[in-house]
């Protein structure tokens, strides 16, 4: 492998801050596992951490090269993006004010979650930083196949630490008021974040 221990040390540093710094994907994570708990949270955190390790390898792989052929998908991915977002944080602040322990909705499947990662912008940013910054110019596939398991490795328990906050905060939210609160505040930096994918 061609990979340097400089480079790779980057790596680790930059799936570390991209994983456990908020975005959707963690503030989504920590709604569901207030609503639903840490533990039917787990195939979310799952998705969320698979899905965005795939798209470094596909980025790796060459996919970047076809945003530059046709940068109209981008463009499209980034709105419905935005779009799919805001729609979330429409959902989230139309929940209900009682967090019961027999919810008939479901939190996001790992499926769900994986292809999230597609619109997600953090993840995007994530893979082409992580691709032409921390490895060197001329890569192996087994460069980037190691870099894909080391970040699958290290997303989990970043993004399964906002489970388990929301799992601690749950045991305060006792009534219907503060759950509410709790839910325009999800919703609004959930809207926001989708408005901020538009600037860029």
């Amino acid at each position: 492998m061609s990979i340097t221990a400089q480079q790779l040390s980057s790596f680790l540093v930059l799936a570390i801050v991209m994983s456990v710094t908020p975005g959707p994907n963690n503030l989504m994570v920590l709604f569901s596992s207030v609503r639903f708990g840490a533990r039917k949270t787990l195939g979310h955190i799952s998705g969320a951490s698979a899905g965005s390790a795939l798209m470094l390898l596909l980025v790796g792989l060459g996919l970047h090269e076809i945003f530059t052929l046709f940068p109209y998908i981008q463009v499209f991915m980034k709105y419905s993006g935005a779009a799919y977002i805001l729609y979330l944080s429409w959902k989230i602040l139309g929940s209900t004010g009682e967090i019961r322990s027999a919810d008939t909705s479901h939190p996001m499947s790992f499926i769900g979650a994986a292809f999230f990662q597609l619109i997600n912008p953090k993840s995007w940013i994530m893979a082409s930083v992580a691709i032409s910054t921390c490895l060197p110019s001329v890569f192996s596939f087994g460069d980037i196949a190691l870099y894909t398991v080391l970040f699958a490795a290290v997303s989990f328990p970043c993004v399964g630490i906002w489970a388990w906050f929301g799992a601690m905060i749950k045991h305060y939210l006792t009534d219907a008021r503060l759950v509410r609160r709790f839910n325009q505040s999800c919703a609004g930096i959930l809207a926001l974040s989708a408005l901020s994918m538009t600037l860029f």
